[in-house]
């Protein structure tokens, strides 16, 4: 879980208000319960067809599997609910002889939870019931036991540290902070506290508290345009992202409107593709800032449609994607009260950021070419 962990709190530090004074921050990062299952699914269910052995004996007799979880919230708490699939059994005459065979359903209820020190989070199973697939309680005694030993500390596996985080954090905001603001980081990042956190019906809401100063407030530096070699990488970036989005939204399960809601998501993408290409390419006044111009006129449309989108990624790109639009959701919220560690929605911001995105894909700083023949 490091990679999830490192980008939900670069969300929150992504977010630091510019300030000449040190204050506490708060930001509240919201995960939805699609998400959390894509990550889960990535993380912790390695086997075919969502599935993990939550258990076996050395002489492969007796197992037992979860399988398919689907997470929502119940009374505060996040629910999974898992297939199961059970055998208990016995070596006799180098054969097995299968004692209990049973198929059902597994629920927890899962309550998000502080450490004292605020730097841990973690999901303690606080209700586990099994039920057949008739909806008939599970009344085999073996099995509750081997349930409750086996699979409820498996589920309950899932904690977010801080204290791993930190040096990953660091790594991943470096590219994106000028030298003269690296000690600031660190400093913030040392200061990291989650404070709250709290499940509803649509997801998880973690509040990250930290400090924050900034000693220099007296303006952001500009980002020249990008050149002919980091324009064509940063085309190669946008098209790679946009075709896997679009790609997705045919596969999305939009409830309502869903043509006129996909129809709508491929036209704000367009704008942003052309938005973000004046921004790069050309110098703006701030008022007149095409990439602060999308924002500010698509921003409401765009977010839950990506949202939708998203949750149909492989695990770590739908995480990435929507901690993204999570990030640009609340900055867009926050910007009016300045610029977080130096980043900005405009079309320097942009500049800087897409110079970062270059570099992490290209760390030699050499340009792709194809090879011929």
């Amino acid at each position: 879980m490091s990679k999830m962990r490192t980008l939900l709190l670069t969300t929150g530090l992504l977010l630091t208000a510019q300030t000449s004074m040190a204050r506490e921050i708060n930001i509240p990062v919201p995960m939805e319960y699609g998400l959390i299952k894509s990550v889960l699914v990535s993380e912790l269910y390695d086997g075919p067809n969502e599935s993990v052995r939550a258990w076996k004996d050395g002489k492969q007799c007796s197992f037992l599997d979860l399988d398919h979880p689907q997470i929502s919230g119940e009374q505060g708490q996040v629910k999974i609910q898992n297939n199961v699939q059970a055998r208990v059994g016995t070596a006799l005459g180098g054969k097995c002889m299968t004692l209990i065979e049973w198929s059902g359903i597994l629920q927890t209820l899962q309550q998000p939870t502080l450490d004292a020190s605020g730097n841990v989070l973690s999901f303690p199973v606080t209700q586990l019931n099994a039920f057949d697939r008739n909806g008939q309680p599970l009344n085999i005694a073996q099995l509750q036991s081997l349930i409750k030993k086996a699979a409820e500390p498996k589920l309950a596996a899932l904690k977010i540290d801080l204290n791993q985080s930190r040096p990953d954090i660091t790594k991943t905001l470096l590219p994106f902070i000028a030298a003269e603001d690296s000690e600031e980081l660190h400093d913030t990042i040392n200061s990291l506290r989650f404070n709250q956190v709290k499940a509803d019906e649509k997801g998880i809401l973690i509040n990250v508290g930290y400090s924050a100063t900034n000693q220099n407030a007296g303006g952001l530096k500009a980002a020249p345009i990008l050149n002919e070699a980091e324009l064509k990488q940063w085309r190669s970036l946008w098209q790679g992202w946009q075709a896997s989005l679009e790609k997705n939204i045919e596969k999305a399960p939009i409830a309502t409107n869903a043509d006129a809601s996909r129809a709508s998501l491929r036209d704000v993408l367009q704008k942003a593709g052309v938005a973000f290409e004046q921004g790069l390419t050309a110098e703006y006044v701030a008022e007149n800032d095409p990439v602060r111009k999308f924002f500010n006129s698509s921003w409401d449309v765009l977010a839950p449609l990506l949202r939708d989108a998203s949750t149909q990624l492989p695990g770590n790109s739908s995480l990435r994607y929507v901690t993204l639009i999570a990030a640009t959701d609340l900055m867009y919220e926050l910007e009016s009260i300045g610029s977080p560690l130096g980043l900005e929605v405009s079309s320097n911001g942009l500049r800087k950021l897409a110079r970062s995105l270059i570099a992490h894909e290209n760390p030699k700083g050499k340009t792709k070419t194809k090879r011929k023949g």
